[in-house]
């Protein structure tokens, strides 16, 4: 069976589909930390693809996972701190917080700046 999350996410980014694999959706709750993973994976993709659409689509993706966060309990808030604000964190330099900051909705940056300031 599908998490709450995982359906939430191929309704708002069909894309996302090819991302989860039929064999990691399951009844184990690590998958939504495998699929948080490869969501933040593709989004660091998208933002550093140099293409001014695929840069809108990793904006696509922050507001849908702001959604998710938004709405979310306190597992589906802690996933997301730590598999996709993390991650993305671990790829910050001085040159790319603008661009990872002009991304994310303004309810993720405190999110994720107390990520990169924990890490």
């Amino acid at each position: 069976m599908k998490s709450k999350m995982i359906s939430t996410l191929e309704e708002w980014l069909p894309e996302s589909r090819s991302w989860i694999s039929d064999q990691e959706v399951g009844d184990d709750t690590i998958t939504d930390y495998i699929v948080l993973r490869k969501l933040a994976k593709e989004c660091l993709k998208k933002i550093n693809s140099g293409n001014e659409y695929e840069y809108a689509d990793a904006g696509e993706i922050a507001k849908v996972v702001n959604l998710i966060y938004q709405g979310g309990n306190q597992y589906i808030r802690n996933a997301i701190e730590n598999e996709f604000l993390t991650k993305l964190s671990t790829e910050e330099s001085p040159a790319s917080l603008k661009k990872h900051l002009d991304i994310l909705p303004k309810e993720l940056r405190k999110e994720y700046l107390k990520t990169i300031l924990e890490n």
